[in-house]
């Protein structure tokens, strides 16, 4: 039987700090910073870009929650059934990774016999300084489960309000190169990516081409090529060092993975997502020690996509009164 722990530190600012740990990992979040997911270790090695500051409410490190902004908003701004609201944030306009990246969210913890667990929830509501740049009473409830199959993170959103409310939800996780990119192949298992012009989509899809096609490797052994095989898995060929990418990738559902392997370690991670999760973003700077694929419900920005008739912006929208929610899950297999 695995013995999980959940349990609270103090860092050394004196924000609070929640660990779990079993199963070979141990994971850190930091509730009080966007209940960021920023540390990620499993079998002594870290899977996350390292950080020295935890606490940033950014996206430049760990895996920042992203809600109801995901990614990019045109301008600061977005229309909404024929409203336009200016985004900002602490009278500053906010272009990037919604409301939530810095929020503070109250907490809880546990174990059971064969996981460990954190709980978070934050709201939106007339009481923010924000709200008019939001003005969706709604409530984000999350939670990370650590077990033997890996680590689960489940997400609900509640209409407070009596409107429709419009959102998207994605995480931002920056993994470790490991020092050499060039051994790490990334695998997204989609024929489309969406066009974009200045880092914005269009609403026009594309078919993945050269050196953005991410797809399972399907070669003739005739040719000396062929995919490679391991645990049932087929990996694409193409390396995080191979090219700069930086678009949003459609086509997934729960049924399908990405795939992370490391070659040298002998491992990899598996994301897999519940069907709401159509498209994943895949950014591999050169100029960072860590790359991003982000499971992401909706296209970069979204909202004024939909606004303009376009049904592959893929706005999620819930009645009054009512909760949905999904998850996503990141599992290891190792070679």
């Amino acid at each position: 039987m695995q013995n999980f722990k959940a349990y609270e530190q103090r860092m050394d600012s004196g924000a609070a700090q929640v660990v779990l740990e079993g199963a070979g990992a141990q994971l850190m979040i930091a509730p009080k910073s966007g209940f960021k997911l920023y540390s990620a270790i499993f079998e002594n090695k870290q899977m996350l870009m390292p950080t020295q500051l935890p606490l940033e409410g950014s996206a430049a490190n760990g895996v920042p929650i992203l809600f109801p902004f995901p990614n990019r908003t045109r301008d600061c701004k977005y229309t909404y059934k024929g409203v336009t609201h200016e985004v900002k944030k602490n009278g500053e306009p906010r272009y990037l990774h919604g409301m939530m990246i810095d929020e503070e969210f109250s907490y809880n913890y546990g174990v059971t016999s064969d996981s460990a667990w954190c709980s978070g929830v934050a709201s939106i509501n007339p009481s923010k300084e924000y709200f008019d740049s939001f003005p969706f009473p709604c409530t984000l409830k999350l939670t990370y489960t650590l077990s033997a199959e890996g680590l689960r993170l489940d997400y609900k959103v509640t209409n407070d309000g009596e409107e429709t409310l419009p959102y998207g939800f994605a995480i931002h996780p920056y993994f470790d190169k490991m020092g050499d990119p060039g051994s790490i192949t990334i695998t997204v298992p989609v024929d489309q990516l969406y066009e974009a012009f200045e880092a914005l989509p269009t609403g026009n899809l594309l078919p993945v081409e050269g050196d953005f096609d991410l797809r399972p490797a399907v070669k003739e052994k005739k040719k000396g090529l062929f995919a490679k095989e391991e645990e049932g898995l087929v990996f694409s060929e193409h390396k995080v060092s191979q090219t700069f990418i930086d678009h949003v990738y459609t086509g997934l559902d729960s049924s399908k993975q990405a795939l992370i392997h490391y070659e040298k370690l002998g491992l990899t991670l598996a994301l897999r997502a519940s069907d709401e999760f159509k498209n994943m973003v895949v950014y591999t700077p050169a100029n960072r020690p860590g790359f991003c694929l982000e499971n992401q419900t909706n296209a970069t920005d979204f909202i004024n996509l939909h606004e303009q008739g376009i049904e592959t912006a893929n706005l999620l929208e819930l009645p009054a009164g009512q909760t949905r929610g999904g998850f996503i899950e990141l599992t290891v297999i190792k070679d």
